[in-house]
């Protein structure tokens, strides 16, 4: 690659927006190796994670010509690995149902107790964050949800950047700390709170 070439990412995103493929192959190397390995803890495939890392990607090259406009990368591919992981999710349920019915199984079936998992899971989140102090979920909403930059809602909430990072961190320790005190699940630790920070 030519030393002239730009690392950074605002550039990055620039660049493979007008379909720069040395731009896509820097993002590939920088996110292929998170990507696997939550995709693997979460469905024990080496298939299943390699799979999931060429879809991702396949994603973002389609979708390419959004990027411009996106102000947080890290959190709108954040989640985009972890809609496709719950779609994949749902789709393990919903076949290992079927092949629990047409083998007269359905009420054994563990995919259904996938299904309730995931339910519960969003569930659990969201009483999660209705349970955060008011400015850390503002904090948390803002960075996470919206995709904001911290400098961005310091300003906006008129606080200092390293309050907002102290807001922010406090808000995953708190979500962590609920979801741990409320359920048991590998699935929540893997498909959250390792994409949290």
């Amino acid at each position: 690659m030519p030393a002239a070439y730009s690392y950074d990412e605002r550039d990055l995103l620039l660049r493979l927006s007008e379909g720069d493929t040395q731009a896509f192959t820097v993002l590939f190397d920088q996110y292929k190796n998170k990507i696997y390995t939550l995709a693997f803890k979460i469905t024990g495939s080496v298939f299943l994670a390699e799979e999931t890392v060429q879809e991702i990607f396949t994603k973002l090259w389609v979708r390419r010509r959004e990027l411009p406009a996106i102000l947080n990368f890290n959190a709108w591919f954040n989640t985009i690995t972890r809609n496709h992981l719950f779609s994949l999710l749902k789709s393990q349920a919903a076949r290992e149902n079927r092949e629990a019915f047409y083998a007269g199984q359905a009420s054994d079936c563990p995919g259904a107790d996938n299904g309730i998992l995931l339910k519960q899971t969003e569930e659990l989140l969201r009483k999660a964050l209705s349970a955060l102090p008011p400015q850390q979920n503002k904090v948390y909403y803002l960075i996470r949800m919206q995709g904001m930059k911290k400098e961005e809602v310091a300003v906006r909430l008129n606080l200092s950047q390293e309050t907002v990072k102290s807001h922010l961190s406090k808000a995953v320790k708190n979500i962590r700390a609920y979801c741990i005190a409320h359920k048991d699940s590998v699935i929540i630790w893997l498909l959250y709170f390792s994409m949290l920070i």
